[in-house]
Parts: C-alpha cells; structure tokens; sequence
C-alpha cells in the first residue's frame, strides 16, 4: 500500500503540480468499500471516494489502482508486502463517474480521469472542463504531461477572462474615430 499512497496523486491540472516525487504526501482515501485483487492487480474503491492531499482533492464514484508487477522495478520487496500480496508498483489509476477535482482555486470535472504512470501523463475524458477564476477550457479529451508541464486539448472550446475596453479604452472599436 506504500506504492499506492505515494502515487495517489496524480490528478493535478494544467498547472505543473506533480504526483508525490521523492518524498511523500499524506493521503486520504475513504469510500464505503475498497477491494483488493491480487489475480488482476487492482485496488478499487467504491461509493462516494474521496482522495484528499494537502494540495488536492478528488471525488469520483469509483477509482481503480491498476498494478503491473512487470514494471521496471518488479514486484515490491518482501519487505513491503502486505500478508503476502506482493502489489507491483502502480501501472494506472482510473476514476470514473461525476469525476470532481480540487486544487487551490482551479477545478475540473468530467466523466473518467487516468494517470498512466510510466508516461506521467493525466488524462481527463467525457465532458472535460477545467476552470480557474472565470477561465474554462473545454475538449473531447484533456491531456496533461506532468513532467514537462506540456498539455493538449481535442477540440478545444476556451472562454478566458479578458480585460473590459468598453468604456472607451478598445482602440479597436468601430465607434472610435481616427484623429488626424
């Protein structure tokens, strides 16, 4: 479970906010139920999850941690084993389901939201929409490299908050005259 607390998390917008690096972060997930497979990998949490970091916050109907013993690194040391489940370090992490998330004064809703860890890459699909103040970015799918701060937007649909030139200060208005 150490593996799984310092991934947890991952889902931080477009603001250059990483997954838990060197060190770690207290994190706290409660659902009414949480499972653990170790045939598939998985550790799912159910109804009503919510992950809360001290920089972030995430409520879904379901996060699933998909495990992948194969990753460089193999399977946890013996040392970390948990009664012999021998988890392999986190391949993927998916919520789904009236996906919220919260981090200073930026949110982000949508439908599925997974962390690809060897990419470090967060993806957001079914209805994304980001928001920060009166600035919302929307798209088919919203991708982030967490690394490189890098993001990408299909099919993008931004509104930006832009300053007010109404009162005479937008040197663009067809109501200006030129003076000569």
């Amino acid at each position: 479970m150490r593996y799984l607390s310092a991934a947890l998390f991952f889902l931080c917008f477009a603001t250059g906010a990483l997954a838990a690096e060197a060190g770690t972060v207290p994190t706290n997930i409660s659902a009414a139920k949480m499972e653990y497979n170790a045939d598939k990998q998985t550790v799912v949490f159910s109804d009503s999850v919510h992950v809360k970091r001290p920089d972030f916050e995430l409520w879904s109907d379901k996060l699933t941690v998909h495990l992948d013993r194969s990753q460089k690194g193999g399977a946890a040391p013996a040392s970390d084993d948990v009664e012999g489940m021998k988890a392999g370090r986190i391949d993927k992490i998916v919520a789904l389901g009236h996906v919220r998330m919260k981090s200073e004064d930026k949110e982000g809703t949508c439908g599925k939201a997974t962390y690809y860890a060897a990419k470090d890459l967060f993806v957001m699909e079914d209805n994304p929409v980001l928001r920060q103040k009166d600035n919302v970015i929307r798209g088919i799918t919203i991708s982030h490299y967490m690394k490189s701060g890098r993001s990408e937007v299909a099919r993008p649909n931004a509104t930006f908050s832009a300053p007010d030139h109404t009162n005479g200060g937008n040197p663009l208005s067809p109501d200006k005259k030129e003076k000569p």
